[in-house]
């Protein structure tokens, strides 16, 4: 064989080895773009349920505060009503026009608790009880002076 024979030879042995590594560089890529396609896959799964998940939470929280909100509308319209009453219980007081300065005191004490702590419509309740039923003891009180 001649020397330009061997070389191109060598030369065609070169390129098929070089094909046979594309080739094989080709297929590892292939591997690795698959391998990338399933992991964005199951990524995008992933993601699709914490989508999921999150709206729920969404939802679930937007139902919690329009509940919450109503409740506190509610319990709002109990402390007006109770501020309703206070103010309705001046106003008698001052058209007898003889209160004393501890039913003074004592509704002063219940609107005070109310505006301090909202969990005591209870004890404002107990305080206009005492508050009426003391106002009604003075003026039957004073009811005998003035017959006499």
């Amino acid at each position: 064989m001649v020397w330009w024979q061997w070389g191109i030879a060598i030369c065609m042995v070169a390129f098929v080895a070089a094909s046979v590594c594309f080739v094989r560089f080709l297929l590892y890529t292939h591997t690795l773009l698959r391998l990338g396609e399933t992991s964005i896959d199951r990524l995008q799964r992933q993601a699709l349920r914490t989508v999921k998940e999150s709206e729920k939470m969404i939802e679930a929280s937007v139902i919690l505060i329009d509940d919450l909100q109503q409740k506190l509308e509610a319990l709002d319209a109990w402390f007006q009503a109770a501020n309703e009453a206070g103010e309705a219980l001046r106003r008698a007081t001052r058209s007898v026009g003889v209160i004393s300065q501890t039913v003074e005191d004592t509704v002063q004490e219940a609107r005070r608790a109310v505006h301090t702590r909202q969990d005591t419509v209870n004890d404002l309740m107990e305080w206009t009880i005492k508050g009426i039923t003391l106002a009604s003891r003075f003026q039957a009180s004073r009811q005998p002076k003035t017959k006499e």
